[in-house]
This record gives structure tokens, sequence and C-alpha cells, in this order.
């Protein structure tokens, strides 16, 4: 409960690009290349996306 509390918040201060990689990623179960087919770019940016994405979240949640 502790860690959606502090993730929902978080998950919303992030760039739309990286909240939408993160929720196809942890709530649809999708892989980098699916990711690539929905959103409609090449998986090599996807997975820099996830990254990037990953990397801000746990910044967000940490001073959360």
């Amino acid at each position: 409960k502790n860690r959606a509390e502090l993730l929902r918040p978080s998950i919303a201060r992030l760039s739309p690009e990286h909240r939408e990689v993160i929720d196809l990623v942890y709530y649809h179960g999708k892989a980098v290349k699916e990711i690539a087919e929905i959103v409609g770019i090449n998986a090599a940016t996807a997975k820099t996306r996830m990254f990037y994405a990953r990397k801000r979240l746990a910044e967000l949640v940490a001073s959360a």
C-alpha cells in the first residue's frame, strides 16, 4: 500500500512519453518491441525511453 501511495503521484509527474512506456510495461505487460509498435517508434527509442523513465521515476520516488 505504501509503495502504491508513492508511485501514483510520482508516475503522474513523469512526462507523457515516459508515463506511457511505464504504463505499457508495468500495467499492461508489454515488451519493448510491442511498445515500439503501439507508440509508433523504433525499438531502440522505446528502450531508451524506458531507461530514462525508470531513472526519473526512481528520482521522484526517492524525493517523495
